[in-house]
């Protein structure tokens, strides 16, 4: 094949004839033929903007067709899709002009192409899938066709360079889990989440962020990466954790602390973000869902009655309520008001008698069920002597215990409201001294003493004083702070009427009397008492307070 003159090409024929004549070989050749070579040829340039790929990425085409025929021909360009990939609709650009609609894989028409014209193909395809061959191999293929002078349609076939196209395959995985499938209130769980990255692409920028559900509060210093401690790490703000390499696994835990306000199952979840190739990207963990077991023990106390005077029976109530659905092991105390005291046989639990049973050692409640309710009753006497009238103040407490799944028994405490009984009553106290404390026959001795009421209501008060035979008063010089009482406030017998003593009040009373030779002994031991009434909701009640002991040494007459 030759150009002809006008730079087309020919192809040239001739023949010959080989003959031999006597001993002599002849050749004999023909005219030569020149035919000329037309047609459409085109030639295919692909290349690709990127040279890697990833899961999610894309990818951009650039194909060139240049005719580099003598004739103008019709061009279809077709390129199959490599496996993994899909066509990014409407990407197709002919020669700067956009294509809606077009797609490679069903042939984008490039129209006539005269000789030496090119046509430049442009179009996207995103990865969805990672190739079994960790490539995308790909060829564009050109259909052409023109018509000669005698009519005839002729076709070709062309293909491009073959693009294979490397795709890094990213296999992050993270995996959460926690310490315990059931927790408590005030427990520390341990969250562990395992990140492994199992592909060939080096994950740059990870961070790693937990999504702590309401109630569950991050215990500070807690966060440990690949077992070293890191204090200053926290999985709310985003654990940084650089570049995650191939074939690697990072293991980040940290502990985070229930309350109160937690719901009854906490979810937690966790995001690993990282960048490929400058484009970000994520992966999500699996949920964790821990169960709070949170029993709701309540105790209220009752006491009846609310106001009481010294000698009362006190009549206690305590009702224990399990209003969740956990059964729990239950203990019940409750210690009696200072200076009350048990009245035995009193106890009943849920109606029935516990004989010999006392309040102060503890009463075994055994198992409470779910949505049950529980009564302890019992009753406590005042004293008839008080040394005060605070108010009786009275709460029971329960200790009981619950079993999680794994086997770990929890104590926990319920205590009741107050019980409170405020206490009616004077309290009246009375302290004496006597002088001077040798004495003789014929002498005057003098006592001292101090009423006090250190109750919250009056009282009327009768003063006596309690000395042996021989010893003779001198009602005249009883004294009363100072003054003088009404002669009737004397009853001849040694007492004498104070009348109304106010809460508070005290009274420094002063009398004498004389020591006679009817003294048997050689001591006198004596005391002096109060006795008083007072009235509470109409009825009336009544006590008595009594002095230290007196003594006076009596020296007797010897001649």
């Amino acid at each position: 094949m030759s150009p002809l003159p006008g730079g087309n090409p020919m192809v040239q024929n001739q023949s010959l004839v080989q003959f031999a004549s006597g001993s002599a070989e002849l050749v004999t050749y023909s005219n030569t033929v020149n035919t000329a070579l037309i047609g459409t040829r085109i030639v295919l340039e692909k290349k690709a903007y990127e040279s890697e790929v990833t899961l999610g990425s894309t990818i951009t085409y650039n194909i060139t067709a240049t005719n580099t025929g003598n004739t103008a021909g019709s061009v279809i360009l077709t390129d199959k899709l490599p496996e993994g990939t899909s066509f990014v609709a409407n990407s197709v650009i002919l020669n700067g002009t956009p294509m809606p609609g077009a797609n490679p894989n069903n042939g984008i028409a490039i129209g006539n192409m005269m000789p030496q014209a090119q046509a430049q193909i442009i179009f996207q395809l995103i990865v969805v899938s990672i190739p079994s061959s960790l490539q995308l191999v790909n060829q564009a293929q050109a259909d052409a066709e023109f018509r000669t002078a005698e009519g005839r349609i002729i076709t070709s076939i062309t293909h491009s360079n073959t693009l294979v196209t490397p795709v890094n395959e990213v296999s992050l995985s993270a995996r959460l889990s926690a310490s315990t499938e059931q927790t408590f209130v005030s427990e520390h769980v341990t969250y562990e989440l395992t990140i492994v990255n199992d592909g060939n692409l080096s994950l740059r920028e990870a961070v790693a962020s937990f999504d702590l559900p309401l109630g569950i509060l991050f215990v500070p210093g807690s966060v440990t990466i690949n077992a070293v401690i890191s204090p200053s790490a926290d999985p709310n703000a985003g654990i940084p954790l650089g570049t995650i390499r191939p074939q690697s696994t990072i293991v980040i835990t940290y502990r985070a602390q229930t309350t109160e306000d937690a719901a009854s199952i906490s979810i937690s979840k966790a995001i690993v973000r990282y960048q490929i190739s400058g484009t970000p990207d994520y992966t999500q963990s699996n949920e964790v869902a821990v169960i709070l077991i949170q029993p709701e023990i309540s105790v209220n106390k009752q006491v009846d009655p609310l106001v009481a005077v010294p000698g009362d029976v006190l009549h206690y109530s305590i009702y224990i309520d399990n209003a969740s659905n956990v059964a729990v092991d239950a203990v019940m105390d409750d210690t009696l008001p200072a200076g009350t005291f048990f009245v035995p046989n009193s106890l009943k639990l849920n109606n029935h008698s516990m004989p010999g049973v006392f309040i102060e050692d503890g009463i075994n409640l055994g198992t409470l069920l779910g949505q049950s309710q529980n009564r302890i009753t019992f009753d406590a006497q005042i004293p008839l002597q008080l040394a005060t009238v605070a108010p009786l103040t009275n709460t029971a407490s329960v200790v009981y215990t619950f079993r999680l799944s794994d086997g770990r028994i929890v104590s926990n405490s319920a205590i009741s409201n107050a019980a409170i009984t405020e206490v009616a009553a004077p309290i009246i106290q009375l302290t004496a001294e006597i002088t001077p404390p040798i004495v003789e026959y014929g002498d005057t001795i003098t006592i001292v003493s101090t009423l006090i009421n250190k109750g919250n209501l009056p009282a009327f008060v009768s003063f006596t004083s309690e000395f042996p035979y021989g010893v003779d008063l001198l009602p005249k010089t009883f004294r009363v702070d100072g003054a003088r009482l009404s002669p009737i406030d004397y009853d001849g017998n040694q007492t004498w009427q104070l009348g109304i003593i106010l809460p508070g009040a005290t009274l420094e009373i002063i009398y004498s009397a004389i020591v006679t030779d009817a003294i048997a002994s050689d001591e006198i031991v004596g005391y002096v008492k109060a006795k008083f009434s007072y009235e509470v909701s109409g009825q009336s009640y009544t006590g008595e307070a009594l002095s230290n002991s007196l003594a006076v040494a009596v020296l007797g007459d010897d001649e």
